[in-house]
């Protein structure tokens, strides 16, 4: 019975960590990013418009528009053209409107912070949305990265800076 005790807590301790690991934060900016590097236009990348991602136990489809596009401006206002969200874990919309955002850290990553007025009558999501853009990439231009649903289910959209 011991034997078997200490098997399973072993077991168990083994496997926590690969629990715990977001698959995309090893390429997570981990220095402070200039605001020159990251202020400008942003488009969905070709990997995203081909992932499939689906909302939590639902199963439901996360669409994502191929013509979705951030615009990051030097003042510090934001553009937001059909942006994906995940809405409480509980249904797919898009966002699309305007804000403000300002660089930020999430424990020791870099990331965007943005906050959009959902101007999309349509939308199922309403109100002011308060999106964490990690920074991916180790050098200029970045993407920005944005976790669908939970982090280590690897699910995620990015944009790519239109050159």
């Amino acid at each position: 019975m011991v034997k078997e005790s200490i098997a399973i807590l072993t077991l168990g301790l083994l496997l926590l960590p690969g629990c715990q690991h977001n698959p995309w934060a090893d390429r997570f900016l981990t220095v402070q990013a200039a605001e020159k590097d990251v202020a400008g236009t942003y488009v969905i990348d070709a990997d995203s418009q081909k992932r499939t991602i689906r909302i939590g136990l639902s199963n439901i489809p996360f669409p994502v528009s191929h013509s979705a596009r951030i615009v990051l401006s030097a003042d510090h206002n934001a553009e937001f053209i059909s942006v994906p969200e995940d809405y409480r874990g509980e249904r797919a919309c898009s966002v699309t409107g305007r804000g403000s955002w300002r660089l930020g850290k999430n424990d020791s990553f870099t990331e965007v912070r943005a906050s959009i007025v959902n101007e999309e009558l349509t939308s199922p999501c309403t109100g002011k949305f308060d999106y964490e853009l990690m920074l991916y990439g180790k050098k200029p231009p970045y993407k920005l990265h944005i976790t669908i649903g939970d982090p280590d289910s690897g699910d995620a959209v990015q944009f790519e800076k239109r050159q």
